[in-house]
């Protein structure tokens, strides 16, 4: 097992991360991890060694069990904000369309894994882009990308608490 590329120091943090975004019939999968107050897209760390586009198709398949492929890269977005403690956190996410490679059916569904020995919970729904416009998405600097269908954009987002 690879080590996942991040680090957790004293006076800060870092991680790399990947996320799918998968569109079926008009709807786009969302994420709601151990009852978090928000909710993400499914995806995960990138593990040392690995480039983010096999990262994207593993973390999503550990998660979701849908074999996917990459459409297009929507986004890398590198978000500034503070950790629970106060400390400050830089992670880099790169954020890609992805489409499913067999039939998918819209209908919301739950997911126990074991992530590097811990049992995560992950609660996926399907939403409207109507509906991404009202929730709690994280990096929220995605949805402007997902309402006016960009791609290949560079954001740096400081989030401020």
């Amino acid at each position: 097992m690879a080590s996942d590329v991040k680090f957790y120091k004293e006076d800060g943090s870092f991680k790399l991360r990947v996320c799918g975004v998968i569109l079926s019939e008009g709807k786009i999968l969302i994420n709601n991890c151990d009852n978090a107050p928000f909710f993400s897209y499914p995806g995960g760390h990138v593990e040392l060694g690995e480039d983010t586009k096999t990262a994207v198709i593993r973390e999503v398949l550990e998660e979701t069990n849908i074999q996917t492929e990459i459409v297009k890269t929507l986004a890398n977005i590198q978000l500034f904000f503070q950790r629970e403690d106060g400390k400050p956190f830089h992670e880099i996410g790169f954020y890609y369309l992805l489409k499913s490679k067999q039939p998918l059916k819209t209908t919301n569904f739950y997911k126990e894994e074991i992530d590097k020995g811990r049992k995560r919970v992950h609660k996926f729904t399907w939403i409207t882009l109507e509906e991404l416009q009202s929730l709690d998405v994280r990096p929220t600097a995605l949805k402007e990308v997902l309402l006016k269908g960009l791609e290949n954009q560079e954001i740096i987002d400081r989030v401020q608490a």
